[in-house]
């Protein structure tokens, strides 16, 4: 088994550093830098393998810190808003998300997309069961170790010891192990595979989340803290752990449940529904096109470029208008809550001036979420570019800046109109709330809205254009992109935190706006004929 589990461990730092190097040669400017025998057996390659694990570790502990906060300690902070009085939320969230749904999802022995077992035991012919035992063994003290920082660390804010951390995530491990030998037993008895019945897959995670979050909302929190904190507790669970382990570990069946579910049809299959899921919300329904899609004389005097992507925002427009629209109806609702407290509620017409007055950082992360650039630059590859890029006419230059240009405008009129309808809620707000002054006064978010809804507008075009993150197989391979977008999340969450004027935070804005406008069109004109392209 040792042997088995080392093999793996290799074959798995491999495909890492492998990874690595190629997400490196995807990088513009510094890929073409990268000599293709980088990827042969080297000293370089052995130190971007490790570089490539220290990743992975601190990528496990950020993760289950990220977890445990979005997921556990904000939740319960949001329902007692008290920070010193979360704890007994905080466990009976865990309890549901992690041991009961995490032990009954999270599987080793029946996760069907392993590509690490279908290499190891499909191909490199391992023993099935010394694979699946050393990977139960390594991956549960990886939980284990990954869980158990980030607890003792946000343990000192709950009131929660480092003994106590320490019997939490021993549990936890338990009930993984009970989860994995309940789900052997099932398929053992009655040779069904619990993980590929949607059913139950579903249910268990409806009723997993509403027992997580539903009963602290309506006052009923389970008091694990005496259930799981409890010494017999702690020795009970680790007695059925340890014969949920000898069962497992007495198993003999492991070739036929390999044979089973590693197989070529199974993991292309997954591979091929998670490739379509990227793209899902930008497929187009022929069946509910109308006459008025297909009607095309608007657009008769149009000639070249234009006239293509006009054909193609009106044949897709249900594509790029209904998130607009969505996003317009969620504006209204909440400007008619607004003006319901401020009519009725007059006390409440201070408060609403001074937010308002003070949200310009605020408009930064509205206006990154109200943005459909993203979406529109996904459904413009997959209906249209996916098929043209194979030409190389398309790949002209002078066609790449017209095609750009065409878009560009089309992409800020919509996106324009969100921003329109909150500048229009925002005024109505002002005028019935203030004086005409303080409506003046704000003019200046105005310009902010406009900008930032034109800056991301710009944004996602511009990075479609010039790293074309997307592959024929209808993936994201670009790990420059997924670093960019990350970026920018971040910045736009940090915008936050800033506390200045309207009026300079609106001026920084619009210089942003102008200077990346003029960079992304040279860089368009540039680049984008040598990286606009099928990959």
């Amino acid at each position: 088994m040792f042997r088995t589990f080392v093999n793996s461990f290799k074959v798995s730092f491999v495909e890492n550093a492998n990874s690595l190097i190629y997400s490196i040669k995807r990088i513009p400017l510094i890929g073409k830098k990268v000599p293709e025998n980088l990827y042969k057996q080297t000293k370089a390659k052995l130190i971007i393998g490790v570089i490539r694990e220290i990743f992975g570790v601190l990528g496990g502990f950020l993760g289950k810190a990220f977890y445990l906060g979005l997921m556990v300690i904000l939740p319960s902070y949001l329902i007692t808003k008290d920070k010193t009085q979360i704890l007994p939320e905080f466990l009976h969230i865990f309890f549901f998300l992690s041991f009961v749904l995490g032990s009954f999802m999270n599987l080793i022995i029946f996760d069907t997309n392993n590509k690490s077992a279908f290499n190891m035991i499909t191909l490199m012919r391992s023993n099935p069961k010394e694979y699946y035992l050393g990977q139960i063994l390594y991956r549960n003290i990886e939980k284990f170790i990954y869980f158990l920082i980030p607890m003792m660390i946000i343990g000192i804010r709950i009131e929660l010891s480092p003994l106590k951390a320490i019997m939490l995530i021993t549990e936890l491990a338990a009930f993984r192990l009970i989860g994995e030998w309940l789900h052997l037993y099932i398929y053992d008895k009655r040779g069904k595979i619990l993980s590929n019945n949607n059913f139950f897959i579903y249910s268990l995670i409806i009723v997993g989340l509403a027992l997580a979050y539903v009963l602290p909302l309506i006052g009923l929190t389970i008091n694990f803290q005496s259930i799981l904190f409890n010494f017999w507790s702690l020795i009970i669970t680790l007695i059925l752990a340890s014969l949920a382990f000898i069962y497992i570990w007495k198993y003999k069946k492991y070739t036929t449940i390999s044979k089973t579910l590693l197989t070529k049809d199974n993991l292309f299959n997954i591979e091929t529904f998670k490739s379509d899921l990227n793209f899902v919300d930008v497929k187009l329904d022929e069946n509910k096109l109308n006459t008025k899609d297909l009607n095309t004389k608007t657009y008769d005097r149009k000639q070249g470029y234009e006239y293509l992507n006009s054909l193609f925002f009106l044949r897709h427009r249900r594509i790029m208008v209904d998130p607009i629209k969505r996003r317009v109806i969620a504006i209204v609702i909440l400007f008619l809550i607004a003006m319901y407290f401020v009519i009725f509620m007059p006390s409440k017409k201070v408060w609403f001036v001074e937010t308002i007055k003070r949200s310009t950082p605020l408009l930064v992360f509205i206006m990154y979420s109200l943005s459909t650039g993203e979406r529109i630059s996904k459904a413009m590859f997959y209906n249209c570019d996916v098929s043209l890029l194979r030409y190389s006419y398309y790949r002209d230059k002078k066609v790449i800046l017209s095609n750009f240009t065409s878009r560009l405008k089309r992409v800020v009129i919509l996106n324009i109109i969100p921003a329109l309808t909150l500048c229009i809620a925002i005024a109505v707000i002002m005028a019935t709330s203030a004086s005409v002054m303080e409506l003046f006064r704000i003019i200046p978010l105005f310009l902010c809205i406009l900008c930032l809804s034109c800056f991301f507008s710009i944004h996602y075009l511009f990075m479609y254009y010039v790293i074309q993150p997307y592959t024929k197989e209808l993936t994201v391979k670009s790990p420059l992109f997924k670093i960019i977008n990350g970026l920018v999340y971040f910045l736009s969450y940090m915008c936050l935190k800033i506390k200045t004027s309207s009026y300079f935070f609106t001026l920084g804005v619009l210089i942003i706006t102008i200077v990346y406008i003029i960079i992304a069109l040279i860089l368009t004109y540039r680049l984008a004929p040598k990286t606009f392209k099928l990959k």
